[in-house]
């Protein structure tokens, strides 16, 4: 694939962003679009899965799944996916320790693996799967959409390791009545 067919992914992104969200309006997993070093972004995030705002593309705590795709792997005429769980020790209501939390995940999504193309869970903590699709222009839209689909269908495993993390201490309960 050569450069223009970059340019031409970047342009669907924010198409794609628009599709997901009016099929999934009112949901709780937000959909953020966006450039992050050199790559066309999409990401899907809840808001009690960060510290950091929801509406900001980069994150530097958190969990979140993303699409991306760079000049490399257009030309490799793929399209990039992960999700990343990064400084979960510091996320705010929770006691995590990262190496837990990726076991746990890859333990559970192990039967899940068959229906994500090219996926690997091979990687440290911070990166719990990830994986590529084939690039087929004609269908990059719906590819790319059957992929935000996927992870969220998987997103309530997600909510499960991290309720069953919940650091109940660190909620303010109200105060005793006299």
């Amino acid at each position: 694939m050569k450069l223009h067919g970059m340019r031409h992914l970047r342009v669907l992104f924010p198409k794609i962003k628009s599709r997901y969200d009016e099929r999934h309006s009112g949901s709780t997993l937000f959909c953020k679009q966006g450039f992050y070093k050199d790559c066309a972004v999409l990401k899907l995030q809840k808001a009690s899965w960060t510290n950091d705002s929801i509406d900001q593309v980069q994150n530097k705590s958190g969990i979140f799944f993303s699409i991306w795709v760079n000049d490399s792997a257009a030309s490799e005429g793929r399209v990039n996916y992960n999700i990343h769980a990064l400084k979960l020790r510091k996320l705010e209501g929770y006691s995590i320790a990262s190496r837990d939390f990726a076991r746990d995940f890859r333990n559970s999504f192990a039967c899940e693996c068959d229906a994500w193309p090219n996926v690997c869970v091979d990687y440290g903590p911070l990166t719990l799967m990830q994986g590529w699709n084939k690039i087929d222009l004609k269908h990059f839209e719906e590819d790319v959409l059957v992929l935000l689909e996927r992870f969220k269908d998987l997103s309530p495993l997600i909510d499960r390791l991290l309720e069953s993390r919940r650091n109940f201490s660190s909620l303010r309960l109200p105060a005793a009545l006299p």
